[in-house]
């Protein structure tokens, strides 16, 4: 059974974000100040600002030279490196919408402000359920909504199964953690996720629900036939 999520208490939740001068288009809007290290850290924007693009969820204060790159999941590789300059902005503009990680290289700590509504698909008091993630291999996601700590289900949709990985970035020491789902444990520790951030999943392509329909139906015919013949 799964637990009533509730928005994390480093989100502000209200009717409109005046600080931004920004009109949402739904109810539930606030913000989350998210620090980011020197080195690498893989990163989230769980709020709609409108416009996700890096020109507009990155407030003032990104240092020069900080550089973002996407996951490409088909490719399995890394999207071209987006630099930022403080008078052009990004130098490709990338979008960050829900659901997805980015990789942020920050040649300083700094910290960003992302503001704007929260996913439709989250109703205060109501369980939280995610949409189901459906592709498979190596894949840059993160949580929906800013809640912490967001576990597997939560980012995935599901529960996990056998042989699937989260690798985990330490943006503070700069080291990444792998953990592995085995027979219904986790052979490094419970991967979860703060508020911000994402992680690589490593997935299993999942069965379609028809496809355990028509097992299910072939077992059963099995059963028949042999309950005939042995009678």
């Amino acid at each position: 059974m799964k637990l009533v999520k509730y928005l994390s208490l480093v989100f502000f939740v209200g009717v409109g974000v005046s600080a931004y001068s920004q009109t949402y288009p739904h109810n539930i809007v606030g913000y989350y100040n998210l620090m980011l290290y020197p080195g690498d850290n893989l990163i989230a924007n769980q709020l709609d600002h409108g416009n996700n693009t890096l020109n507009a969820i990155f407030q003032p204060g990104v240092p020069e030279g900080a550089t973002f790159t996407g996951w490409n999941p088909s490719s399995q590789q890394y999207l071209p490196t987006s630099v930022y300059d403080i008078k052009a902005g990004w130098s490709i503009n990338y979008e960050l919408g829900f659901g997805q990680g980015g990789l942020l290289h920050s040649p300083a700590t700094f910290t960003n402000t992302f503001a704007g509504s929260v996913w439709s698909g989250f109703i205060l008091e109501n369980p939280f359920v995610p949409p189901l993630v459906t592709d498979s291999g190596t894949l840059l996601l993160s949580c929906y909504v800013p809640i912490a700590p967001a576990t597997f289900y939560d980012v995935v949709g599901r529960d996990p199964q056998n042989g699937e990985s989260v690798t985990l970035l330490d943006a503070v020491s700069q080291i990444s953690t792998t953990t592995t789902f085995e027979n219904g444990v986790w052979d490094n520790g419970t991967p979860t996720l703060n508020v911000g951030q994402s992680a690589f999943f490593n997935l299993e392509p999942v069965p379609e629900p028809a496809v355990y329909n028509l097992v299910g139906a072939g077992l059963l015919l099995l059963a028949t036939v042999r309950k005939r013949v042995f009678k």
